[in-house]
């Protein structure tokens, strides 16, 4: 994960180095512990330039922060909050699901594609650990996989 933000907005935001060590610090733990599970959820708005053309820039800007917000909303003091670039947001969910946060943002997205958002310029990405995750996977393969995944 490269870091893109230096100032961070949510006051659950960490940064991308330190959000790839908890998740791999919640791996090693699950491996040692049968009952411990987390969720990762990413939220990412593919190209936002192309976004800014469909929707406008001050209104794709507007929706990107809205998006922020809500997710932030939806967040318990032990989860985590990273962006990778302005328009993507990744969770970490220490035994938490992943359908809380998304179900937060099913308005917002939903008036969205109404004003023309289309669905392919947003990808959506869940895991649940353990049970997706091959025995020995990193967080930096997670990430790339979970990025892919929604290609």
């Amino acid at each position: 994960m490269l870091t893109y933000l230096k100032d961070y907005t949510y006051k659950s935001e960490v940064s991308p180095e330190y959000f790839a060590h908890m998740t791999d610090w919640l791996l090693n733990w699950c491996r040692r512990e049968t009952g411990m599970s987390f969720s990762l959820v990413l939220i990412d708005f593919k190209n936002p330039s192309a976004l800014g053309d469909v929707l406008g820039a001050k209104y794709a800007m507007d929706l990107v922060k809205r998006v922020g917000k809500e997710i932030e909303s939806s967040l318990r003091a032990t989860d985590l909050l990273c962006r990778t670039r302005v328009s993507s947001f990744w969770v970490l969910l220490p035994k938490g699901e992943p359908g809380i946060v998304l179900k937060k943002l099913d308005p917002i997205l939903s008036a969205a594609q109404m004003d023309g958002l289309d669905a392919t310029q947003l990808h959506i990405r869940k895991l649940q650990i353990p049970g997706e995750v091959a025995t020995g996977v990193t967080a930096t393969e997670l990430f790339r996989q979970m990025q892919i995944d929604g290609s």
